[in-house]
């Protein structure tokens, strides 16, 4: 991965027609609803169900699901809250600082927008967002991939080890999950795929010219 601060030009005709969707500090609404969801959970262990996105259980009139399965907690622990809710903060901060407000906000409308899109097609619930996290931090990783972080707080590593690890995960579970959780995940990663599946698509052309110029020159 390789450091590109560019989003595809379209975005540009779309910012200048619904620039209105941006929305600033987009991290911190985000946080803010990860710490809802774990106080509500801590409370109740029944939130957990109602927080969730159901398509049947909002047909039935619990609109609220659309909105509240991104409030799923991304752990129960309070200690791993204080970080995951630091790390999903400085992702999105990252993006936004990269972006602007808009591309950064229309980047997390994406993958939710599609992931709502999908569960409702397929009846196909929504009940954990740690892949929706994951796509957040996958595009700060491809803008950054030399950035270091401290994984636990204590030991430096750059981004892109961290995403490449992600990635080989992500492999694994599409490889062993059905077909419906292939779907989701997909979905969910619908804005990473948009934003930078073309410069990936160029890399990989790229690395194949330049060994066939070697192969070539090699003989």
């Amino acid at each position: 991965m390789a450091h590109d601060g560019r989003a595809p030009r379209w975005l540009s005709w779309l910012e200048r027609r619904v620039g209105w969707l941006a929305i600033p500090q987009l991290g911190i609404l985000l946080v803010t609803l990860q710490a809802l969801g774990f106080l509500m959970i801590l409370a109740s262990p029944n939130y957990y169900f109602l927080l969730a996105l159901e398509p049947h259980a909002v047909m039935a009139g619990q609109v609220w699901r659309v909105v509240t399965f991104l409030s799923l907690p991304l752990t129960t622990s309070p200690l791993w809250l204080i970080f995951t809710l630091w790390f999903m903060y400085f992702v999105v901060n990252t993006l936004e600082a990269e972006w602007g407000a808009f591309r950064a906000t229309f980047y997390v409308l994406v993958s939710v927008v599609v992931t709502v899109a999908y569960s409702f097609a397929t009846g196909y619930p929504v009940t954990d967002i740690s892949h929706f996290e994951s796509s957040l931090f996958l595009a700060a990783a491809a803008l950054y991939p030399e950035y270091e972080v401290s994984l636990f707080m204590i030991l430096p590593i750059k981004m892109k080890w961290l995403a490449l690890l992600g990635v080989g995960f992500l492999g694994m579970e599409l490889w062993n999950g059905d077909w419906g959780t292939r779907g989701l995940l997909a979905a969910t990663y619908s804005n990473y795929l948009i934003f930078f599946g073309p410069l990936h698509l160029d890399q990989i052309k790229s690395a194949i010219r330049r060994r066939r110029n070697r192969g070539r020159f090699g003989r």
